[in-house]
């Protein structure tokens, strides 16, 4: 039995629901550029921005300075929603590998064939990391043919495009930063939970954990339990990949996945 081809025909309806609406999202953030562009709503947007409060602009990623004319900036703070999209589908993607077999009683017809459990695993998980790298090239693509027409003349087509591809990679470590925790949380959580619903909470928890790190500055160590502040699109249009937030990324995905082979060997599934 093929479980790779079987989970990824299985994941392949969601990838492209979600492809669909992701790409549908980035050309309507990036069809909103021009006007942005607009002496009227440059003032419109900086005067509710300095109202603001600084530590809370930064809480959410917007830097005081942002500039909404410029392309970078732009979709520096509109693509951080795309990312967190992509960080969401990640978590219910791996949450749901595993666990959906339990779910479904169908675990037993698996285990009656000569597959050992590791192969299960990894089938799963290179079904859900081709399905992951799909999904970030189609909207990868979007995003670089939107950005080429709305872009303004003086910024060189090359420059945007090699901007865009690394914004993406970023997207696309979050991503499976966030499909490795939900592999190891399938391992937590019972059969007969929403997974979906504990993957958004999961992943929501973490996101305000952040927020909370970047209000106090004695609380700033809370921002390596929220992997969507790992890759910031704006930061990373600006300064570039932090390697501490590499690093870490890097560690919850080797742990999160050599965790999910432990579990599982040793897990009741009968």
């Amino acid at each position: 039995m093929n479980i790779f081809k079987f989970e990824f025909k299985r994941q392949f309806k969601s990838l492209i629901i979600w492809s669909i609406v992701c790409s549908a999202l980035v050309i309507m953030f990036m069809a909103l550029f021009p006007s942005m562009k607009d002496m009227g709503m440059q003032e419109l947007v900086g005067d509710k921005l300095g109202a603001m409060p600084s530590t809370l602009l930064e809480a959410f990623n917007i830097d005081e300075m942002m500039d909404f004319s410029n392309i970078k900036d732009y979709m520096g703070y509109c693509l951080q929603y795309i990312v967190m999209a992509a960080g969401i589908y990640g978590l219910i993607l791996g949450a749901s590998a595993l666990s959906k077999e339990e779910k479904d009683g169908t675990i037993e017809f698996l285990y009656s064939k000569p597959i050992t459990r590791n192969k299960i695993v990894t089938s799963k998980l290179l079904a859900s990391i081709v399905i992951i790298f799909i999904f970030i090239f189609i909207i990868g693509l979007v995003t670089m043919a939107i950005g080429i027409i709305v872009k303004p003349e003086d910024i060189k087509t090359i420059d945007l495009l090699m901007d865009i591809k690394i914004m993406y990679i970023g997207m696309a470590m979050l991503s499976y930063t966030f499909m490795s925790i939900g592999f190891l949380l399938s391992m937590i959580i019972k059969a007969r939970t929403n997974v979906t619903a504990v993957a958004l909470g999961v992943f929501f928890a973490s996101y305000f954990v952040g927020v909370l790190g970047k209000l106090k500055e004695s609380f700033e160590w809370l921002i390596y339990f929220s992997p969507t502040d790992y890759f910031i699109p704006a930061k990373i249009f600006k300064d570039g990949f932090e390697l501490r937030y590499v690093i870490v990324a890097t560690v919850l995905i080797l742990v999160s996945i050599v965790g999910t082979y432990i579990i599982y060997n040793k897990k009741d599934l009968g």
